[in-house]
């Protein structure tokens, strides 16, 4: 089943990402192309606040050309560990900070042309802070606050569509319906 790589070719480059075409031997001994968008990956973070209320962003997306609602999230700068890039990008993106992580899991969110790996955390007991980090240029963000059962209803109406945020969202909700039962 699988594919071995006979060539690679560069096709673009930009500041934080690459595009290469394989050419792949398919276990049929054909030949095939591949593009791969090459990414240094990200972290995401579902921030809880001390009250409880989970966090979300708003924020326009220009491929799908829709708003979406998510969780805060960002590529690792070079050198830099998940743990401290989902740390910067809640600081930056929502203006709370946390010293309470929870590492979820690390998922490949496009995996028919991307090599992008996003570890997902939770971060608990979220405060906002007066002076937090400045966003990116080109980020225009709107912060908004909702209860677990907003949450649910709002996963019941497929009002959510980013993956990223879909599992972790599930896994919160799942774990914290769980402790109320036991």
């Amino acid at each position: 089943m699988k594919e071995t790589k006979i060539s690679t070719k560069r096709v673009y480059t930009h500041k934080f990402l690459e595009i290469d075409e394989d050419l792949v031997k398919l276990p049929n001994d054909q030949t095939s192309t591949r593009v791969i968008l090459r990414h240094p990956g990200g972290a995401a973070v579902l921030p809880i606040t001390k009250s409880g209320e989970i966090l979300l962003i708003e924020q326009f997306r220009y491929p799908i050309n829709s708003t979406l609602i998510e969780i805060p999230a960002g590529k690792l700068d070079e050198g830099e560990s998940s743990l401290i890039c989902a740390m910067r990008e809640l600081e930056e993106e929502t203006g709370y900070v946390s010293t309470h992580f929870e590492h979820l899991l690390k998922i490949h969110p496009c995996v028919g042309y991307s090599d992008e790996m996003i570890d997902l955390f939770i971060a608990y007991d979220c405060e906002k802070i007066e002076k937090p980090k400045s966003m990116d240029d080109d980020e225009f963000i709107d912060i908004k606050l909702y209860t677990l059962n907003q949450i649910e209803m709002m996963l019941d109406q497929r009002q959510i569509t980013d993956g990223k945020t879909l599992i972790a969202l599930e896994h919160y909700v799942r774990k914290t319906r769980l402790k109320t039962i036991k």
